[in-house]
């Protein structure tokens, strides 16, 4: 009988690196399925309005240049046929801006510029003339655009601060 014990006891351990194969099959198994997940093809982005932010302001003799950064983040190209533009300096209204043709077309993912020139009210042109005689530290500014692309309208904002540019008067970022 003690012949016997000895080897059931020795047969035990030797069913261990079945279960340890097993496992590790499993595993293997496991984490085989998770990489062919993150294989698939990513969630398409659709319908996500462009963001969008305030490159520049130029300050002409009679009006302001604002170069305007936008960017898509769809996965479509996205077409904008004209623009609503309103911008706020110093929490007063600075320009409004009805509907402007500006026939732009952003590749998906992609980011494009373009300048459009408004008139600023006297206002909000001392502001910027406070700014470049360093009687300000910055100009708070606000800009909301309504695009009008052919098939449906889209609303975008951003804030920030104006700097004037150093060594380039009338010119702010």
């Amino acid at each position: 009988m003690v012949g016997r014990e000895q080897k059931h006891s020795v047969a035990e351990p030797m069913r261990l690196p079945c279960c340890r194969r097993f496992f590790h099959l499993l595993g293997l198994l496991g984490l085989s399925l998770l990489v062919l997940a993150c294989q698939a093809n990513p969630r398409q982005v659709r319908g996500e309005p462009p963001l969008i932010s305030l490159e520049n302001l130029i300050l002409n003799t009679h009006s302001a240049t604002l170069q305007v950064a936008v960017r898509n983040v769809n996965d479509r190209r996205l077409e904008l046929a004209s623009v609503q533009l309103n911008l706020v300096l110093d929490q007063r209204q600075a320009a409004n801006v009805d509907l402007v043709p500006i026939n732009l077309g952003i590749p998906s993912r992609g980011r494009d510029v373009f300048d459009i020139e408004v008139e600023l009210d006297p206002a909000s042109r001392q502001l910027l003339t406070d700014l470049t005689q360093d009687q300000r530290n910055n100009l708070a500014w606000q800009l909301e655009l309504v695009f009008d692309p052919p098939r449906a309208r889209q609303r975008a904002e951003a804030s920030g601060f104006l700097h004037p540019v150093p060594g380039q008067p009338g010119r702010f970022r």
